[in-house]
């Protein structure tokens, strides 16, 4: 009995160490997407004082130290991405290893609902194209890879998440990946030929203030702190709360660029809006220690809210465009003529897509000769009546060329706006307007309404001319 006890005590003993085993975080696991061309962060939690990680592109072994509180970190190298799977192997004891990793590009997408809108679309509102592509997203099994950080009640700061794990493209994963992410690495894929990593961490219906800290919404002078900290607030729509739970688990995961689109909850705030989204950018550029990481992001939709002819949407949008002039490296696509007035959350979440891709590759990437986005108003001149609106980004011209041309408003000293007439004038990138009940125009606006109808001017690539007003007048007759 006296030995069966000795024997018993012995392994007792000794069983921590043979048991020893590193604990990963969820963002770290099978079929990840590791960003190409990088010094990247892998981390996690170990009992020992010592974490031996190899990777198998290069034989290489990197060595991290446990802290106080059995967290570790390491930075390892990663060469030029491919379709080659690799492996990591991870040792505090017991060796983990993680395979069919991917090396590629690698964006963070966060937002609000028309970012979390599956490719399944929502009841009774659907996702264009969405049957056709996910029939053929198996074909992308090894070329798009996503993750989707859950929702928590609980608004603690946290380091890590559970029940979700890296993905790979097919049709029963595809139909749970946000749309307009997915039409996005999709276009990456197909042209630069190299793994997609999407990190998809949005929430319906939040408000910018909750993906950031209280220090940086406090540096934004005349923001209502107390409001914004309220606890009458629901979790997606106080301060920092999403900030908590959403970001800060996925900070450490190194990536190219932010995908962002949000905007809807601050309506009435528009005055804030741009600041905010400043000072937020510059918090998760800190956060990813990426000084001049791209962030690129989509401008809301046109939609009806509680009147198509009021303008709180609009001046939302022109908030965001605002916001262009204090982000550096960053780009917006236009959605204006993609609104629906009854339904907040459009279908075209594949034009979404493709022009955050097209935002990217040719801004980011280097794709040369394409216009990164719609056409902007550059300048207006007055004469004959007419308002002669000029716009860049158009370098083949503006279209429709021969039709009339919905959307534009004018108005005179007297500030009260009658819809007009507009048409391209010729092949260029200029347009008139007019309006009978104005003899001597002062000032145009173009689809600054919530939601102001057909809107069709476009660029010759397809790309939407952005809403626009030249006056200052946030009320008028």
């Amino acid at each position: 009995m006296k030995r069966h006890f000795l024997i018993l005590a012995f392994s007792l003993l000794f069983l921590p160490f043979a048991q020893s085993k590193v604990k990963l975080p969820a963002m770290m696991g099978d079929h990840m997407v590791l960003q190409q061309n990088s010094s990247v962060k892998l981390w996690g939690w170990a009992d020992g004082k010592k974490v031996t990680v190899t990777t198998s592109w290069n034989n290489r072994t990197y060595q991290a130290s446990v802290d106080k509180d059995g967290a570790w970190l390491v930075k390892v190298d990663t060469p030029a991405g491919g379709y080659t799977p690799y492996s990591i192997t991870i040792s505090d004891g017991t060796p983990v290893t993680l395979s069919d990793i991917l090396i590629g590009e690698v964006w963070i997408c966060s937002g609000q609902s028309n970012m979390e809108m599956r490719m399944m679309g929502n009841s009774a509102q659907p996702i264009d194209n969405s049957l056709e592509t996910l029939l053929n997203a198996g074909n992308y099994r090894d070329r798009i890879r996503f993750i989707t950080v859950p929702r928590t009640k609980n608004i603690e700061r946290r380091t890590d998440f559970e029940g979700r794990k890296w993905e790979m493209s097919a049709p029963e994963t595809t139909i749970d990946c946000s749309a307009a992410a997915y039409f996005f690495a999709r276009q990456l894929t197909e042209s630069l030929h190299l793994p997609v990593g999407l990190v998809i961490s949005s929430w319906g219906g939040s408000r910018i203030e909750a993906w950031m800290d209280e220090q940086t919404l406090g540096s934004i002078e005349g923001v209502d702190m107390e409001a914004a900290k309220s606890s009458k607030r629901d979790i997606h729509q106080r301060l920092g709360c999403l900030y908590n739970s959403m970001l800060c688990p996925v900070k450490n995961f190194t990536a190219r660029g932010f995908l962002w689109y949000q905007g809807e909850s601050n309506r009435g705030y528009h005055q804030f809006y741009a600041p905010m989204m400043t000072a937020m950018v510059q918090l998760w550029r800190n956060m990813w220690e990426a000084p001049d990481m791209p962030f690129y992001y989509v401008q809301i939709a046109p939609y009806r809210y509680e009147n198509s002819r009021n303008i709180d949407g609009a001046l939302l949008r022109e908030a965001q465009m605002e916001a262009l002039k204090t982000i550096p490296n960053s780009g917006i696509v236009p959605t204006t003529d993609i609104g629906d007035e009854f339904c907040i959350h459009p279908p075209q979440k594949n034009i979404v897509g493709l022009r955050l891709a097209t935002l990217a590759l040719t801004k980011t990437y280097g794709i040369g000769r394409l216009p990164s986005n719609g056409p902007v108003m550059t300048k207006v001149d007055y004469s004959d009546s007419k308002a002669i609106v000029t716009f860049d980004n158009a370098p083949a011209g503006l279209f429709p060329t021969f039709s009339q041309l919905d959307g534009f408003e004018i108005a005179g000293a007297d500030k009260k706006f009658h819809p007009a007439k507009a048409k391209i004038v010729g092949r260029t990138n200029t347009v008139e307007v007019w309006s009978e009940e104005v003899a001597q125009p002062v000032a145009v606006r173009y689809a600054f309404r919530n939601y102001a109808g057909n809107i069709t001017l476009r660029n010759t690539f397809g790309l939407s001319a952005f809403p626009f007003r030249t006056d200052t007048w946030d009320e008028v007759k």
